[in-house]
């Protein structure tokens, strides 16, 4: 590698500091690489394995990426029912043992894609919800991709606060039973480096909050990246 030709031209400064140096710009190098390959995965996966059709009466495809482009997370939003009915990402090793992000304090909106999916919705005779829909109902907004699982930005973070990634949750189910699969998801995304992670909702309580069917189940599937093999799948009811 030869850095030193671009970046050193003191002829007298020490050979030590020069290591020092060349250790700094390495690292540096190598953290860049590893993120460009962590978002190539990403973008591989997504282009070329997608592993749903969304083909279903009233089922919309649609994807939330970063101002680097950068695909987040894709789901398949059910009109009918007023949710996700599929929503997937890849968890990367980086982003799962990110810290010192704030959570936003902010209100999930209909634009997080760009507004995308709503004028779909729109063209099509349905509309996304809205935040206050929710508010006073007993429930809790559920993430289905939680913004803890993209800490590694305060933007990326934010960019979970969408209204088609959350379906209502009992307090108990938010705060307890589902935190406790998304943690188990973070420590297998530690260990594996790269997992696919994909949650599913089509079973429903049938009570409503106005047009929102309430699920009575929500189903978390995650698999090792580089194998395919199912590693965790677990069903939490409410």
């Amino acid at each position: 590698m030869k850095i030193n030709k671009y970046f050193y031209h003191e002829p007298h400064e020490p050979t030590r500091k020069k290591k020092k140096y060349q250790s700094i710009i390495s690292c540096t190098y190598c953290n860049v690489r590893i993120r460009i390959f962590s978002w190539l995965i990403i973008f591989l996966v997504f282009f070329s394995a997608s592993s749903f059709a969304c083909d279903l009466e009233g089922h919309f495809l649609f994807t939330v990426s970063n101002s680097d482009e950068e695909v987040l997370y894709w789901g398949c939003y059910d009109a009918i029912n007023s949710g996700p009915h599929i929503i997937e990402y890849i968890l990367t090793k980086e982003r799962a043992e990110a810290t010192g992000i704030r959570r936003p304090s902010v209100p999930f909106t209909q634009d997080r894609d760009g507004g995308l999916l709503q004028e779909l919705l729109l063209e099509n005779g349905f509309s996304l919800p809205h935040h206050n829909d929710l508010t006073h109902s007993g429930y809790d907004r559920g993430h289905m991709a939680p913004n803890a699982d993209f800490n590694d930005t305060y933007e990326n973070a934010l960019m979970t606060f969408f209204i088609a990634n959350i379906w209502p949750q009992t307090p108990n189910v938010n705060r307890v039973t589902w935190l406790r699969t998304e943690n188990e998801t973070r420590r297998l995304a530690s260990e594996y480096l790269f997992v696919r992670v994909i949650i599913i909702v089509d079973e429903f309580s049938g009570n409503k909050i106005g047009a929102i069917n309430i699920p009575s189940c929500f189903k978390r599937r995650v698999y090792d990246l580089n194998s395919g093999e199912l590693i965790y799948e677990i069903d939490i009811y409410q």
